[in-house]
């Protein structure tokens, strides 16, 4: 649960700095007038909109739900593992979910119970099956 927690605060921290560097952007367009800066801030604030509202958000409504520990519960196969990296997801019969590489190295073709968050679809919790449950 602690790699949840650190990404989401390495998100925040990082969209503070990205919202600092749109101003310094602001202000250097209100001093010169170029067309290039307007154009920049345009392409910053609809790239910031979109990673917020698609990467960070979602992790932020989750925290309620990780800090109650009120998780959902999935069991499936592994079709595909992606490798080590951002964003760390596998897909698990046809739905994605992230996951803690230091802690669950999902294996494809291997059945998993996962405990995870709702919104973000973040794994805290698995464990290894080999019952077919239908």
């Amino acid at each position: 649960m602690n790699y949840f927690y650190g990404t989401v605060f390495i998100e925040m921290i990082v969209g503070i700095f990205y919202i600092y560097k749109i101003g310094t952007v602001i202000k250097l367009f209100r001093k010169e007038r170029k067309k290039i800066y307007l154009v920049l801030i345009i392409i910053l604030v609809l790239l910031g909109g979109w990673l917020f509202y698609n990467v960070t958000l979602p992790k932020i409504k989750d925290i309620k739900y990780a800090l109650n520990g009120k998780l959902l519960v999935y069991e499936g196969t592994a079709q595909k593992t992606y490798m080590a990296g951002w964003p760390n997801s596998f897909i698990l019969d046809g739905k994605e979910y992230q996951y803690n590489p230091w802690e669950f190295k999902p294996v494809e073709k291997s059945r998993y119970k996962l405990y995870y968050l709702p919104t973000s679809k973040f794994v805290v919790k698995y464990e290894k099956t080999n019952k077919f449950s239908d």
